[in-house]
């Protein structure tokens, strides 16, 4: 079956699976991503973690520039930042994360990162969830933009 996905306005995809179509938002058009990649996964004998999966679209993040991670930081809860950094388990966005939340902020998340256990697959998941909507609605909204070193601008 082919799957075809087409961007009809900023936050809405048309998303085509044979005779049938969809109208969803980018987090769900992420979302199915992520199980057309668990199924394909499966289907060549392999495993795949969907946890991991939100991990990785949490770890978008890491493509913003400073000021950009700062305006989501400062938009998102703190406990879905500690959950998100917590399983990335990647040294440099933890510190980069740390470095743009700002002082005591900082300090509070160094603590929690010391004394916190894994959060439970559930609440991890609605907390990456969490910080990709509103980073997926920062940038509709124009306020951060994911510069690549492809973007170019005329």
């Amino acid at each position: 079956m082919k799957v075809g996905i087409q961007k009809l306005h900023e936050n809405e995809w048309q998303v085509n699976m044979g005779c049938a179509s969809v109208k969803m938002d980018r987090f769900s058009v992420a979302l199915l991503h992520i199980t057309l990649e668990h199924l394909l996964a499966l289907e060549h004998g392999q495993s795949h973690s969907t946890l991991k999966s939100y991990v990785k679209l949490g770890l978008k993040l890491d493509d913003l520039d400073d000021l950009g991670l700062q305006k989501v930081l400062s938009e998102v809860d703190s406990k879905a930042v500690l959950d998100l950094v917590m399983l990335a388990e990647q040294p440099e966005f933890t510190d980069r994360v740390l470095k743009n939340l700002g002082g005591i902020l900082a300090k509070q998340l160094k603590a929690d990162l010391d004394s916190n256990n894994m959060p439970e697959e559930q609440q991890a998941k609605e907390s990456i969830q969490h910080i990709i909507e509103k980073m997926f609605d920062l940038e509709a909204s124009g306020k951060i933009e994911f510069i690549k070193e492809d973007t170019q601008y005329i």
